[in-house]
């Protein structure tokens, strides 16, 4: 189990500079790193968006004395 977590704290470390070799191959290699960042950082941004906004809705108190009624038009 060290072995593991030992390979794993390492390679997080040695990814940067995987990436960066990867992305100097060339323009199009460059294009697919940047364009793979960026949905996975739009799929992290949208996750945690979400995940705090279930955290807020859990801790806001719930107020049962409030009447829903339709809008007069």
């Amino acid at each position: 189990m060290a072995s593991f977590l030992t390979k794993l704290v390492n390679s997080l470390f040695d990814a940067p500079a995987e990436f960066v070799d990867v992305a100097s191959q060339g323009p199009i290699s460059a294009l697919l790193v940047a364009l793979g960042a960026l949905f996975v950082g739009a799929a992290v941004l949208a996750g945690g968006v979400l995940g705090l906004r279930a955290v807020v809705d859990l801790l806001t108190p719930f107020r049962s004395d409030r009447v829903h009624r339709p809008r007069d038009r």
